[in-house]
């Protein structure tokens, strides 16, 4: 009885937070992709009993069932506010309502999927004996669980042989000593999970460069506006609009920044800035320049006031600094780190194999064929530090385990390979796997393209 009361009480709590949240996320999951704002799974509960855990929609709505049941870190399902509300975990606020239901309690194992929980052996049944909690030990031990594939992996094979032998121990051990104190430690620790695994430190390896760039970016917006104020005074700013961009600067990266991200201003990889991302940074610094005139009218401050033509300035200057240091570092990463980069060379949609350079000569190919046309939807690649990255302003989508799932999201026809993909002993894989989804398959040398023969092949 005190174990439900706790629950309604926390779910009552975690519903007013949700309903904060809620208009925010919810209009950025529908600003992104299409379908509903919540996403309800079927989850095993207490007696094998099916209920509907409900979700935040994380990934691309589907005609039915795409893929794994498991979502390892670069699933091309998953979409950019997805990524960031699963990072969060603010994805996993709706379930306070099945909490409230009753579907699930504050502390116990974590609810699986119905074509996961069969493959659980004998031994560990008593785990379904029990309601599934919001918080459980795994969740501590394996907060960021999407980062425990390793590259090229089958995602199910690999969750069903490595990662829920050991969930399944920890949820045993869990269940045969449950004291209240160690539910206490676990909301304890489960909160610190929470809030302090959000970045990793794999994460912050991986995206490295990017980080540096929102750094910068932050100086450029900080630079731009006080460098606008001091073209706009002569150098001798008084001191009432002193006083007044000191207010500015702080709004003027809150506004920027998430705009910048949404346009994805972070996704290109430095070596791979194009014409089309500096057109994409024009773009986004005039769209954040007018909320920046928004909200600081909004806020009490009429930059009318404070000067037009600051604003004027500042969004010149701010675009000419984001452009031209990613220029500058583009020059200077082909110039000292790769010196000997070469010159690159009815609508059919493909895919390129290899996010590399010959990846980016196949897809400027491709842009300049007329007979036929094509459109070129994203890049695969089996190095998991491109996933998600824009490289000559295509994304990097996936690896060979997502082509099925890419087909249908983008309605695929075809697939490029490229030489310098390093695929020579699994384009036999890659062949079956387009024969199978009714796929064309060629391979592109620069300059032409062939039709990939496969050993045995007619």
């Amino acid at each position: 009885m005190l174990t439900r009361f706790l629950d309604i009480l926390v779910a009552l709590v975690g519903l007013l937070f949700l309903g904060l949240m809620l208009p925010w996320v919810a209009l950025l999951i529908k600003m992104e992709s299409r379908g509903p704002v919540f996403y309800g799974c079927d989850r095993v509960g207490k007696g094998d009993r099916l209920f509907k855990m409900f979700k935040f929609r994380t990934m691309h709505e589907t005609e039915g069932p795409k893929g794994h049941s498991v979502s390892p870190q670069g699933d091309p399902r998953v979409t950019e506010m997805g990524r960031w509300l699963r990072r969060t975990k603010l994805n996993e606020f709706p379930q306070f309502y099945n909490l409230l239901k009753g579907d699930m309690t504050l502390i116990g194992p974590r609810p699986e999927a119905p074509d996961l929980a069969v493959a659980y052996p004998p031994e560990a049944r008593e785990i379904f004996a029990v309601k599934p909690g919001v918080l459980g030990p795994n969740q501590i031990s394996g907060r960021n669980e999407e980062e425990m594939y390793p590259a090229g992996v089958d995602p199910r094979l690999h969750y069903l042989e490595c990662i829920l032998p050991p969930k399944v121990a920890r949820d045993l051990e869990y269940l045969r000593h449950k004291t209240f104190l160690g539910d206490l430690k676990l909301i304890i620790l489960g909160i610190w999970a929470m809030a302090s695994g959000a970045i990793s430190r794999r994460h912050l390896t991986d995206n490295l460069s990017q980080l540096l760039m929102v750094g910068i970016d932050v100086a450029c917006c900080l630079a731009s506006l006080a460098l606008a104020s001091w073209l706009r005074f002569s150098g001798l700013i008084p001191q009432a609009e002193l006083d007044l961009l000191w207010q500015l600067l702080p709004l003027a990266v809150l506004c920027r920044l998430p705009v910048f991200y949404y346009l994805g201003f972070y996704q290109t990889l430095i070596r791979y800035f194009s014409l089309s991302d500096v057109k994409n940074i024009f773009d986004g610094v005039l769209l954040a320049s007018g909320l920046f005139f928004v909200v600081s009218f909004l806020s009490g401050i009429d930059l009318r006031s404070y000067g037009r033509s600051i604003c004027v300035i500042d969004w010149f200057l701010l675009t000419s600094l984001l452009i031209g240091y990613r220029a500058l570092a583009r020059a200077i990463h082909i110039r000292f780190f790769e010196p000997h980069l070469p010159d690159a060379p009815s609508r059919r949609r493909v895919l390129i194999w290899g996010a590399d350079d010959e990846g980016v000569w196949c897809h400027r190919f491709l842009r300049e064929q007329s007979e036929p046309t094509y459109d070129v939807v994203g890049f695969l690649d089996s190095d998991p530090k491109k996933r998600h990255r824009r490289i000559d302003g295509l994304r990097v989508l996936g690896d060979q385990h997502h082509l099925e799932v890419l087909s249908s999201l983008y309605r695929v026809q075809e697939v490029f390979i490229t030489n310098g993909a390093g695929l020579p002993g699994k384009v036999e894989h890659v062949k079956k796997i387009c024969d199978r989804l009714s796929l064309g398959v060629k391979r592109f040398v620069p300059r032409s393209v062939e039709d990939i023969m496969v050993k045995g092949d007619s």
